[in-house]
């Protein structure tokens, strides 16, 4: 994977990515640096693997905004032809729920194959990651300004088609 040319949001806090801190406080993220394969075999959800229309849908997870069935069906449209309840359990798994994908598989792009999820909430006009349930790692985000980072990378997306 040396060289890989796709290319990825990544997510920065404390001038850090979050890959750096989960070194820290998980013992399995530990080895990572020892494993250049294992290193590289993720990248940040929001890249060059998925389109302008699925990364939209993405930013409004971060965004803790709801994805419709149309808009599911109108960037996906493959997702016309199944039952509606199979795309709402769709949208409710990969899209629709507090667990967001920061980190997706960099060889196809599924954000299931490896990942990385942070639970996102809002509290006390903040934006909140948490990456397990003991708060062991969580980071707290002013919302205006992560409302303005997400919204600024959309911007800069739309240009670049």
């Amino acid at each position: 994977m040396e060289g890989d040319p796709r290319e990825y949001f990544e997510f920065i806090v404390n001038d850090r990515s979050p890959l750096q801190y989960f070194r820290e406080v998980y013992e399995y993220w530990k080895d990572i640096d020892a494993n250049p394969v294992l290193d590289k075999s993720m990248i940040g959800v929001l890249n060059s693997v998925h389109s302008l229309e699925v990364q939209t849908l993405q930013i409004k997870s971060f965004l803790r905004e709801r994805v419709t069935v149309a808009e599911c069906q109108h960037t996906l449209p493959h997702t016309s032809s199944w039952p509606l309840a199979d795309i709402e359990a769709f949208l409710e798994d990969d899209f629709n729920n507090e667990e967001v994908m920061i980190y997706c598989c960099s060889m196809c792009g599924d954000r299931h194959c490896p990942g990385i999820a942070v639970r996102v909430t809002i509290e006390d006009q903040c934006y909140v990651w948490s990456f397990d349930e003991d708060n062991r790692l969580q980071f707290r985000f002013d919302q205006q300004q992560y409302r303005q980072v997400f919204n600024t990378h959309l911007q800069e997306l739309n240009k670049s088609c």
